[in-house]
């Protein structure tokens, strides 16, 4: 296990545009919009910061690990006001209600499903306890993927400071919000909105095959970088799963102070490939990685050390934010949202452009992955300009393992 740099850019490392965003007032509601690797994370982890002396300052999180990784950057004098949306909904539920043992069934966050409240009852019940949060402040990630209701139903709480970021073309839950409803929700105008465009995450390849699925009609396509790199992403088609095992542990082996994320289309998937990595009886150059991963069983318990190189197993919904020097994307077993190919481009935008450094995919010679039907043909390129100077690069090369 080999330490890797992860800690927040210092307020001088920032760009121009992120620091703007930190100079908004402290109240107010405001939206900061941009595709992925634009800093939005950062910018809302530092606006967080920043205001870490003022009371009832809270940051959610759609996810998980999201919640876990951006805890460690901010450290343990913040992390305490750091939760996930809906975990820190169905708490202020229960505490506003008084809720206790003995009235669990009556006083319990009232549902159409599970772990889906019912949010005008949710509402009804803040009006009937006179419910008021106006001295409070949410920092909100990815706010994509949280639905318009969820918004309306804190507002009834009498929130007035809402710090939202989000990317609408990042929107992989069933319900969610696009930027149009976060700006009617919140009702805000023209100069509450802040856009990021300069991608300081991934290199022009990776970006480039990531824009392959931009969807977002109302939008251009995100603005490239300008970090050239040599490392096209490149799909493997394997003829056996151990193949696709000794692609990875030998990847970590190149350089085990790299995080891998690998990401899988199921829980069973996942399950099973992080019992199987962690049982290599090869010799290698270095010590095995250690195999780490996260499922909704955990309760929010994540064990992902992302201070060290290593190898992260997830699946799709569990990688929003987040950043992995190298990403491995097995294709096979994906299933789009009610039939709808538009939610498979957004969710293959979302895995890819978690990669800095290389980007693969990987894909059975013996089975049909619908995923396949919508990568880039085979020799499919694209024109990259930047000072005047025009480059071709391919967008996905094919390769058998």
């Amino acid at each position: 296990m080999a330490k890797r740099i992860f800690k927040l850019p210092r307020r001088d490392e920032l760009t121009k545009d992120q620091r703007r965003v930190l100079r908004l007032p402290a109240d107010g509601q405001y939206l900061v919009v941009g595709a992925p690797g634009t800093g939005k994370s950062v910018v809302a982890l530092w606006r967080m910061k920043e205001l870490e002396n003022k009371q009832n300052v809270h940051f959610l999180t759609f996810n998980h690990v999201l919640n876990h990784a951006n805890k460690i950057l901010l450290g343990d004098d913040v992390s305490g006001n750091m939760s996930t949306a809906m975990s820190w909904l169905y708490d202020l539920h229960w505490n506003i209600v008084g809720g206790t043992a003995q009235t669990y069934h009556t006083d319990k966050m009232p549902e159409i499903e599970a772990h889906k409240p019912d949010y005008e009852k949710v509402s009804e019940r803040f009006e009937q306890h006179n419910a008021n949060f106006s001295d409070h402040s949410l920092i909100i990630d990815e706010g994509q993927d949280l639905p318009p209701d969820w918004y309306e139903c804190i507002e009834s709480l009498s929130i007035e400071n809402f710090f939202v970021v989000a990317d609408q073309n990042q929107q992989i839950t069933d319900e969610n919000s696009s930027r149009k409803d976060i700006e009617e929700v919140l009702g805000l105008e023209n100069s509450d909105v802040i856009e990021l465009k300069e991608n300081w995450r991934n290199t022009t390849a990776i970006a480039a095959f990531s824009n392959y699925f931009y969807t977002d009609k109302t939008s251009p396509k995100p603005r490239l970088p300008n970090r050239p790199s040599v490392n096209t992403p490149i799909l493997f088609e394997y003829k056996t799963i151990d193949r696709v095992k000794e692609q990875i542990l030998s990847e970590y082996d190149r350089d085990p102070s790299k995080l891998i994320g690998f990401f899988v289309a199921n829980e069973n998937k996942r399950e099973w490939w992080t019992k199987d990595l962690q049982k290599d009886d090869k010799s290698r150059k270095y010590s095995a990685p250690v195999v780490s991963t996260y499922f909704s069983d955990q309760k929010g318990s994540v064990n992902i050390d992302f201070g060290n190189g290593g190898i992260v197993v997830l699946n799709d919904k569990s990688v929003k934010g987040i950043e992995f020097d190298i990403v491995f994307i097995l294709v096979d077993g994906f299933k789009p949202i009610s039939n709808d190919k538009e939610s498979l481009m957004k969710r293959l935008y979302v895995m890819s452009s978690r990669a800095r450094e290389r980007l693969y995919l990987l894909k059975s010679s013996s089975q049909t992955s619908i995923l396949e039907e919508i990568l880039p043909p085979e020799d499919e390129t694209v024109i990259i300009e930047h000072n005047g100077k025009k480059t071709e690069i391919e967008l996905l090369k094919r390769r058998q393992l």
